[in-house]
């Protein structure tokens, strides 16, 4: 903040914060006032505003379909780097060599809030390596955030976010900058390849185009929803899955007393059931 810049009050903070639930379900504890208020501050200076309700009514313009994204993008947290909670990729490892075993069809999974896309080359490269670079596999990589979608898009990463990948890993499939990139890597294209990029709000992520996805990546997000909207995202979520499919969600999550078709496994692993009666939340 900058001395000068207006001051976000509680009224206004009321306001956004019933913005951000309604667009992206991210349900802000009053806590993260201050928050709010530094992601917003450099807005209202570029559009040259005085106070934060007058760039509130600037977001209630029926007109202002590019602005409410753009603040969605600012107040959508995208923490993430490559092989994030790495039991869930040996998993992942296990788990598609047994899909090949037992169905001969693409093998499909979804990252379904993947940033800036550490999340889905990660994905990538475990399959990879499993089913071959050529194999009969896809990756589907959504967010609601579009800056982090052309940041994903265009591979582009500094050493520090992927210091986790295995070295064998990284001589494969990360391309080391020269030059004006020096102390970044790309993706190489032919992992990038396999990727496919779209924007899509959890809110409606039973519009993802793709049906029957063998494994779902919900990680770290469901921390950011309410219990309503817990339910109502993965409700619609599990349309979009194979029946026996999986859901990975972060390890400090859980679908405690959710009424939903899901198995519990592991703490951050279920198994989609379609058939399964809906009496008793989601676990066993």
């Amino acid at each position: 903040m900058r001395n000068g810049d207006p001051t976000l009050s509680e009224e206004e903070f009321a306001c956004f914060r019933q913005f951000i639930l309604r667009e992206a379900g991210i349900d802000l504890p009053p806590g993260k006032r201050p928050l709010v208020q530094s992601r917003l501050s450099k807005r209202l200076r570029v559009l040259g505003l005085d106070s934060y309700a007058a760039y509130w009514r600037l977001l209630r313009a029926p007109e202002s379909h590019a602005e409410r994204q753009r603040a969605v993008n600012m107040l959508s947290t995208n923490e993430t780097y490559f092989f994030r909670e790495p039991q869930h990729f040996q998993w992942l490892e296990r788990q598609v060599l047994a899909l090949r075993e037992r169905q001969p069809g693409m093998i499909k999974v979804w990252s379904a809030a993947c940033s800036t896309g550490e999340e889905p080359y990660t994905i990538a490269m475990v399959l990879a390596e499993t089913l071959g670079i050529s194999g009969n596999w896809r990756i589907f990589a959504t967010d609601i955030n579009t800056k982090v979608l052309a940041s994903a898009k265009r591979g582009v990463y500094p050493l520090d976010r992927v210091r986790r990948t295995p070295p064998l890993l990284w001589q494969r499939y990360l391309l080391r900058g020269r030059d004006e990139y020096e102390g970044m890597v790309k993706v190489a294209p032919e992992l990038a390849r396999k990727v496919e990029f779209s924007q899509l709000n959890l809110l409606q992520c039973n519009q993802l185009h793709h049906t029957e996805i063998d494994i779902v990546f919900l990680r770290n997000v469901l921390i950011y929803f309410n219990e309503a909207t817990k339910l109502d995202v993965l409700a619609h979520l599990c349309t979009r899955m194979k029946n026996g499919g999986h859901l990975l969600i972060g390890h400090s999550e859980s679908l405690h007393k959710l009424d939903l078709p899901l198995v519990q496994e592991e703490p951050s692993r279920y198994r989609f059931e379609a058939a399964r009666q809906l009496s008793g939340g989601g676990k066993k």
